[in-house]
């Protein structure tokens, strides 16, 4: 049975004693980590939790986090990891879309969830002082054998919500089946063995981090979870250093530090040997400074989403082939269709399919969504445009329709609009991405008031801080006579986002 509960108890069972996970000075053997997420998975069905309910998780990178994942998945419930940068609605919208029974936390955000839960059941890792709310200490006692519970490899395993374009973020049902698929996917394309060393740097509440650390473990290789609470490239470069880590997953904000880095001979240049991004176009420059830095590295290109999983993937080689995504993954299939749903020939631009066992199972309550998404033969879109050539090599033309990617975060501009058009004095609104050397891009917004009415920018800034996590505000709110509308009177971003980069001289 593919299921994640099974690869980590095969994984137990080979490397008993060798280190499964390391957080700063924490580690956890094959074994204990095996067994706390059987006593972790113990601990949630005491607490009258049924297969397939829902707990909703708050927790930063760290062992808490890896050891939650896995015994939900052992306990046959499904987990609904939230953004730690997200405000108390947005967490309140999630957990009441995902009809969660349970919150599990980080002690320190016991501030934010007082707002968000209500009244919720809530417990806390890292110490509480309510022991009834202890989550390390009602764990404890738990047995650490495998539950009686009988898991399917087709039951959901975790509800990742990922922004809708058309407003209210959307929950991806993810299966036991297709996320240990994605870790056999890249395990075989990339070469990762038992041997390896992983470092997981992003947030563990996203898919890429969530599936790096199952691809870890699936394997019987050791992973590094990022240790610090806030980002910073040179903590990135010292552990990689301390480790001898040989494979990560890069944004590309991220790789302009490593180029440096090695350049000045501040990094260990002979230990990494896997380097995968994604989120971003790889620049062709800083391409070729990444491989002629590091001479053991095969740098990977992987094209994939919450929904799709890992697609398709391109490995780089120095001056080589530009702005490719490359060809599918193992298992997937790639079709770009017209509006009618009909195969577009090669090098025509259409919308971009994708069928293949690593797909979601449907978006969480949302039957429209989900239909709108699939054709009726299994393939699914997240609204890419792109074209194949003639060789079946996959090319991006455009991302999710205006979709604003800082720092490797996705924003949805709706999201950010109808934050603004709350306010009563504003009539038109629209958000766009403007270029940023260190975040990729950042958000900047544009806003018509209503006839006879009036707003000062502060206080839009102020309505997007108490309604959007940090990266979706907007960096620069402006009011202008007027946007530019299409044939059903919606504002074209595309030509909103010029006019603001020719009004600042943004190249």
């Amino acid at each position: 049975m593919l299921t994640v509960g099974q690869a980590l108890e095969g994984s137990a069972r080979r490397y008993p004693d060798k280190p499964a996970l390391i957080f700063g000075t924490e580690m956890r053997t094959y074994r204990e980590l095996n067994q706390r997420a059987n006593r972790m998975a113990h601990a949630f069905l005491a607490q009258g939790l049924k297969p397939q309910d829902r707990v909703a998780l708050l927790l930063p990178n760290g062992l808490a986090m890896a050891e939650a994942y896995f015994a939900l998945g052992k306990a046959g419930l499904v987990g609904v990891p939230l953004n730690l940068r997200w405000q108390p609605g947005e967490i309140i919208y999630a957990v009441m879309d995902a009809q969660v029974s349970m919150v599990l936390a980080d002690r320190e955000l016991a501030p934010l969830l007082n707002q968000a839960a209500g009244t919720m059941p809530v417990f806390y890792t890292g110490g509480y002082d309510d022991p009834r709310r202890d989550w390390d200490r009602i764990s404890q006692g738990q047995p650490d054998g495998v539950t009686d519970v009988f898991i399917g490899e087709q039951d959901p395993w975790v509800i990742v919500y990922t922004s809708g374009t058309t407003g209210r973020p959307k929950g991806a049902v993810r299966s036991h089946y297709s996320n240990v698929i994605i870790a056999l996917e890249l395990v075989s394309e990339l070469g990762i063995t038992a041997k390896d060393i992983g470092f997981a740097i992003l947030p563990m509440f996203h898919v890429n981090s969530m599936w790096f650390v199952t691809l870890s473990l699936a394997v019987g290789a050791t992973c590094v979870i990022y240790p610090h609470r806030s980002f910073h490239p040179q903590h990135v470069i010292d552990e990689m250093n301390r480790h001898k880590v040989t494979y990560s997953m890069f944004v590309p904000t991220l790789l302009t530090f490593l180029a440096d880095a090695v350049e000045q001979g501040k990094i260990d240049a002979e230990s990494l040997r896997v380097m995968m991004t994604s989120s971003a176009p790889l620049d062709p420059t800083l391409r070729d400074r990444l491989l002629r830095g590091f001479p053991n590295v095969e740098l990977y290109d992987v094209y994939g989403a919450s929904e799709l999983g890992a697609s398709t993937l391109i490995r780089h080689e120095v001056g080589g082939i530009v702005g490719s995504v490359g060809y599918p993954a193992i298992g997937q299939e790639v079709r770009v269709l017209d509006e009618n749903k009909q195969p577009v020939a090669p090098g025509v631009i259409g919308e971009v399919f994708l069928r293949g066992p690593s797909l979601m199972t449907e978006y969480w309550r949302n039957p429209k969504a989900t239909r709108e998404s699939f054709t009726e033969d299994g393939f699914l879109t997240v609204g890419d445009m792109g074209y194949l050539t003639p060789e079946g090599v996959l090319y991006l033309v455009d991302r999710k329709k205006d979709m604003i990617i800082v720092s490797g975060e996705n924003v949805y501009p709706t999201e950010v609009e109808n934050v603004l058009l709350s306010h009563p004095a504003v009539a038109l609104a629209a958000a766009v991405g403007i270029p940023d050397p260190r975040r990729g891009e950042r958000v900047a917004a544009m806003v018509v008031t209503r006839p006879g009415k009036s707003v000062e920018v502060a206080e839009l800034e102020e309505l997007c801080r108490r309604n959007l996590a940090d990266y979706k505000r907007p960096f620069a709110i402006e009011a202008v006579e007027e946007l530019p509308l299409g044939p059903t009177s919606k504002v074209v971003r595309r030509l909103a986002r010029d006019q603001w980069m020719e009004r600042h001289a943004v190249t």
